[in-house]
């Protein structure tokens, strides 16, 4: 059984590079993840992985958009599904749900038209770390302090 994506070393690639492609196109996945060292690995795949897998989440979010467009119905329907695919999302307020998803919705289009997935995954972050506040009455009352200090711009962690 082909693995679902192969793995190599990135010095791997350089001194092989035919084995090292051949390997990507017997994986399931038709990728390969290439291992660095001291820096983040890399994944290796085709062209037309990538657009498939673009043209999914496009297609995908339109037919969310669309769904969400025909009434309060289906709107409500996929704020309760919604901690099927985010545990988190449950310990966020109803109305908060409501507004994750339908921001969820608008900045998936908007990443898609822009081929990007980054602002879609910078999103999710920010609203994990608003659930962990929900979750953490401390936090959330430190949150709530004033300040008069200026504490400068905040970086997003996973």
């Amino acid at each position: 059984m082909a693995a679902i994506h192969a793995e190599a070393n990135f010095s791997e690639l350089l001194q092989k590079p035919k084995d090292t492609v051949a390997r990507m196109q017997g994986a399931v996945r038709k990728g390969i993840r290439l291992h660095r060292r001291g820096e983040e690995d890399l994944y290796l795949t085709t062209a037309s992985k990538i657009e498939e897998a673009a043209q999914t989440v496009d297609s995908m979010t339109r037919m969310f958009v669309a769904l969400i467009k025909n009434g309060p119905d289906a709107m409500h329907m996929l704020t309760q599904a919604v901690p099927e695919a985010f545990p988190w999302v449950r310990f966020l307020p109803q109305e908060a749900r409501r507004e994750f998803v339908a921001e969820f919705l608008e900045t998936a289009r908007a990443a898609s038209d822009l081929g990007a997935v980054a602002p879609l995954a910078s999103f999710i972050a920010a609203w994990k770390s608003t659930a962990e506040v929900y979750v953490d009455p401390d936090l959330a009352a430190q949150l709530r302090q004033r300040t008069e200090d200026d504490l400068g711009p905040v970086e997003f962690t996973d």
